[in-house]
């Protein structure tokens, strides 16, 4: 977890921070990697764990873990960086982090309302790249790939797909030319996977090409990578990134855990690049389900220089009953913030069914008065409003 007195100004991520916890499980399960090779985000994915033969000597596999790594296919692969696996088993006190990426056998059963396209994604892709669902802004799918598949991820079905080239393919181009003939687009948000997956001589051609377009105003990039592999946020990454501003970058963050000294010195190196940081979290039943861990999170988040954006309901993705909570959770999750903590740490808790996304929020206009309004404050209490309209001159 994040000490909020900790500096993070070393110049080069090659030599920055590795926690004690990290330093002991390295020196445990990785103990012929070099500090060098450990601080470098291609060998991390390169040794990820990928495999039962390789989770089993490191964790102790429940029965159903077990069971579903021997399913057969997989509908998500299955993937950890060795950083990150450091951060479930050294740091992470219970089993959230692992909860979140280690498959389980309920994820193969498929209920009642769960879909491959929750957001009816496909519907909405004019060409193979984009997805448009709203009139001024759309998704640029670049990659397939990330550091880590989270099992409850809204685009799992991509990636049962054959998966192309990364770079600069023909599907590029189209998706570049689809935005450059619809002057309705403002902003284009670069995902995938994990936009931050990319190479910098990729990504800084692909964000070059979108700065050519005169009606895109904004670019943001969808990531994890920050908390995953924070290797993979260099010098030479900031220093290319900062030329495309403004830029935001939605970071994708679900527990306090997660905000090790690596991942703190990593966001705050893209926040001294001037990049525009805020949080997506989505909220996991017995993950991170309670007032207390998304508080924790969202105040640490803030300490960072990160925006606490978005709490999302779970997608009904398929074989996901076992993580999504009620939409009553997050409400009342969202009504103790209010009472507990500043407006700046408070995320707008979104859910985003086939039509498009709606912001949720706790009851707070109860009725409407013959002179105004009865409200619910921060306590809880009901107040009085007088609405100007209704004054005497």
């Amino acid at each position: 977890m994040v000490d909020p007195e900790h500096s993070m100004t070393s110049p080069h991520f090659e030599s920055g921070p590795v926690s004690d916890e990290i330093a002991l499980f390295k020196a445990q399960f990785f103990p012929t990697a070099t500090k060098a090779q450990w601080r470098s985000w291609k060998w991390q994915l390169q040794h990820r764990i990928d495999s039962l033969l390789k989770l089993g000597p490191i964790l102790k596999l429940t029965d159903s873990e077990i069971a579903a790594f021997n399913h057969g296919q997989q509908r998500i692969p299955f993937a950890i960086t060795p950083y990150y696996l450091g951060v479930i088993k050294n740091i992470c006190q219970d089993d959230a982090l692992r909860k979140s990426l280690v498959p389980v056998e309920p994820e193969f059963k498929v209920s009642s309302g769960e879909s491959h396209d929750p957001l009816i994604e496909e519907k909405h892709s004019p060409v193979p790249v984009i997805v448009h669902r709203y009139p001024d802004r759309v998704l640029f799918l670049t990659t397939r790939q990330c550091a880590v598949y989270c099992r409850y991820c809204t685009r799992a079905r991509i990636f049962s797909q054959p998966a192309p080239s990364i770079r600069r393919t023909a599907h590029w181009k189209e998706g570049l030319a689809y935005i450059s003939e619809t002057e309705s687009i403002r902003e284009v948000i670069v995902s995938g996977g994990d936009a931050l997956m990319l190479e910098d001589d990729a990504l800084k051609w692909l964000l070059g090409e979108l700065r050519k377009i005169p009606h895109v105003e904004i670019i943001r990039l969808g990531t994890k990578l920050p908390v995953v592999l924070p290797q993979r946020i260099t010098e030479k990454l900031t220093g290319m990134l900062r030329s495309f501003h403004p830029l935001i970058l939605s970071l994708h963050v679900i527990h306090p855990d997660e905000l090790t000294r690596e991942a703190a010195f990593a966001i705050e190196r893209l926040a001294d690049a001037g990049i525009v940081i805020g949080s997506q979290t989505v909220l996991l039943k017995e993950i991170n389900d309670s007032t207390a861990v998304i508080q924790m999170l969202m105040e640490n988040l803030l300490r960072l220089r990160v925006r606490p954006y978005a709490l999302f309901q779970c997608d009904p993705i398929l074989g996901s009953r076992h993580f999504r909570t009620k939409l009553d959770t997050g409400l009342e999750i969202i009504e103790n913030l209010r009472r507990q903590s500043s407006g700046y740490a408070i995320p707008h808790f979104i859910a985003d069914p086939p039509g498009g996304k709606v912001t949720l929020s706790p009851k707070t206009l109860i009725s409407k008065t013959d002179t105004g309004y009865r409200l619910k404050n921060w306590r809880g209490d009901e107040v009085e409003y007088t609405d100007p309209a209704t004054d005497s001159p």
